[in-house]
């Protein structure tokens, strides 16, 4: 794989692991206790994950940009 094509793949890698990360939250517990709905994830929480899916999507840019100015 090319520098190129692992750079490209970096925002859907991002997008992956937050949507991990959400699933995956703590849970109160309630092992037995199926349909239990989680709570929304913070404001704060959206926006961390939100500026690391921006910077991803920069560097991936950047990257293109860079293979096409070496062509």
């Amino acid at each position: 794989m090319t520098r190129r094509q692992a750079l490209a793949l970096l925002p859907a890698g991002a997008l992956a692991a937050a949507l991990l990360l959400t699933g995956c939250g703590s849970h109160d517990g309630a092992s037995g206790s199926s349909g239990a709905t989680s709570p929304a994830p913070a404001a704060s929480d959206l926006a961390h994950m939100r500026k690391l899916v921006d910077e991803a999507d920069s560097a991936a840019a950047a990257a293109e940009s860079d293979a096409a100015s070496d062509k």
